[in-house]
């Protein structure tokens, strides 16, 4: 990134974080013709890029390459004693996560973004009242006045007594990609996407996992009926869940750990080499000078905005992790889209109904709007379909029968309502019906869109018209 201090220091914008929120603001704010800064102080891409999505995903790719080759011998391919190096695994994810970041500076170059290092700090508004100011510590920039600016600050993983990192054996979700040495065990507390992808990550790479969820399901929010073929997974993979558990204390004083969890009322102890926390994330706001400038936040920290994605301080928006809801990398490219059309003049409001989720574990899950159990408790009349990964062609022919599809609808308009997957490819077959649902089709749209055959995309179109007792290829 530019330190230079001949770049302008007047900007249209100045977008504070180089996130996914952040860089496509700045890069939406050029399209837009706007005169562009972005401070972050540490690499390009965020937290996704550099310590979340990107790295767990690298890893999962390994993992999925591992299980791939274990089933390789129904194909008749026999490959004999595989051999898997970790220290290999972990640095080609470094590698990805790296040209990742370059791509995106690159790109920020291209169009014209002056990219700053430091920490930026609003600071207050020029003698005219027009602009705003903002100071740049820790680099060589000078201070950036602006029309507009972007908080996409993003967030860190939560900690809490007696869940605290020591970041050696007691780790958080950035430190556990950072490791050099694979543990024999590790226990996961939280049951969340991000637990449970590390769950089915370590699993796979040969490490004994136990993980935590004080509730009764893992993945809370999913549909049940989903969750329960990805616990029967885990089962199969002697992954240990335990439920309504939560931990009461870290001895930390041997080569190991020894952690006393409370399970239904009774106290049990485990052994684990390393112990991960995956118990959320909170926003990035200290320092920023949201309190000066009249930002206000949440009880959780998250900066309060409007449906455009404008704080209080008008002229001041903020986008991604930091204002809360749903903590994922497309939904921060949304928000900073909403975020720079409405710097422009668009009215413009944000509506996450149709946000999909992916969660890639070994078989992917993945789901949009709402499940059946959401629907009755908002007293919505519904129909469900269902269909399942045997009974479809081509998750026969490379061997992938585990698994299933849930759609949604409403009962009296045929509206897509939700669908929820667990099996091979789930994140990508989602997209079809997130389109769906943002475009306000129904099922008969659907389930008149010729689907190429033999595809999994075949499911999307099976399992709609199933809602409606019409599906052709379910057994």
């Amino acid at each position: 990134m530019s330190n230079s201090t001949a770049k302008p220091l007047k900007f249209d914008l100045v977008v504070i974080g180089g996130g996914p929120a952040g860089y496509v603001a700045a890069m939406k704010g050029r399209m837009a013709g706007f005169r562009v800064a972005l401070v972050e102080k540490d690499k390009i891409g965020g937290a996704c890029v550099n310590k979340g999505c990107i790295p767990t995903k690298a890893l999962w790719g390994t993992a999925v390459h591992l299980q791939r080759l274990k089933d390789s011998e129904e194909h008749g391919v026999s490959i004999g004693k595989v051999v898997f190096d970790f220290a290999k695994a972990m640095k080609r994810q470094y590698g990805i996560s790296a040209q990742m970041s370059l791509q995106i500076e690159g790109r920020m170059g291209r169009l014209g973004v002056n990219a700053f290092s430091g920490t930026a700090r609003l600071v207050g508004r020029t003698k005219s009242g027009r602009f705003f100011r903002i100071s740049v510590e820790g680099g060589k920039a000078p201070e950036l006045t602006a029309r507009h600016v972007l908080i996409a600050t993003g967030s860190h993983p939560s900690e809490s007594e007696p869940l605290m990192a020591d970041h050696k054996k007691v780790l958080t979700t950035d430190d556990i990609i950072g490791i050099e040495k694979q543990p024999k065990s590790l226990l996961i507390a939280g049951g969340g996407v991000v637990a449970c992808e590390f769950a089915s990550i370590f699993s796979k790479f040969g490490t004994k996992v136990d993980l935590l969820e004080h509730s009764g399901q893992i993945l809370s929010w999913m549909d049940p009926e989903i969750v329960d073929v990805m616990m029967g997974v885990y089962k199969r993979d002697e992954v240990n869940i335990h439920l309504h558990s939560k931990t009461k204390s870290i001895d930390r004083s041997g080569k190991g750990l020894k952690i006393t969890i409370d399970k239904g009322g009774k106290d049990h102890v485990i052994e684990a080499d390393m112990m991960l926390l995956a118990i959320g994330r909170r926003p990035n706001v200290k320092g920023i000078g949201l309190e000066e400038m009249g930002v206000k936040t949440t009880e959780r920290g998250h900066i309060v905005v409007n449906e455009s994605l404008e704080t209080g301080c008008k002229g001041i928006y903020a986008a991604g992790d930091v204002i809360g809801g749903a903590m994922l990398a497309h939904k921060a490219w949304y928000d900073a889209d909403i975020a720079v059309r409405a710097m422009a003049g668009e009215e413009v409001r944000t509506n996450y109904e149709t946000v999909p989720g992916a969660i890639f574990t070994v078989p992917e899950m993945a789901s949009v709007g709402i499940t059946p159990e959401q629907a009755r408790k908002n007293k919505k009349s519904i129909r469900i379909g269902k269909f399942e990964y045997r009974e479809n062609a081509q998750a026969l022919c490379v061997g992938k029968t585990l698994g299933m599809m849930k759609a949604v609808i409403d009962r009296d308009t045929g509206k897509v309502l939700g669908c929820s997957i667990v099996g091979h490819d789930a994140s990508n077959i989602i997209s079809e019906v997130a389109l769906a649902m943002a475009a306000g089709l129904s099922v008969r749209d659907i389930a008149n869109t010729i689907h190429p055959h033999p595809t999994l995309s075949e499911m999307v179109q099976e399992s709609f018209l199933d809602t409606e007792g019409r599906s052709i290829h379910k057994f």
